[in-house]
């Protein structure tokens, strides 16, 4: 797989659910990486950022060419039914 996103700033993620039954097909999700690392505080958030993949290519899902697409907002605790692949 070639990642067309930057690895420094983003995590490539998947559900637990999908990748523990072997189901991920293209249901890959981006994540900012300092989002993905901050300690829980109770408070804070982390966004998924939908993905595109093509021809063995992930990258952002883009809307008019530039826009990324916010999947969710989710609470920190929520990142532990997630997987970084």
């Amino acid at each position: 797989m070639i990642r067309m996103y930057d690895t420094n700033e983003n995590v490539l993620v998947v559900r637990k659910s999908d990748y523990q039954n072997n189901s991920i097909g293209d249901k890959y999700f981006l994540v900012p990486k300092d989002e993905w690392l901050m300690k829980d505080d109770g408070i804070s958030v982390f966004h998924i950022y939908l993905t595109k993949v093509v021809d063995d290519r992930i990258d952002y899902y883009l809307v008019n060419g530039e826009y990324v697409v916010v999947l969710e907002e989710l609470p920190l605790f929520k990142r532990d039914d997630y997987v970084e692949i």
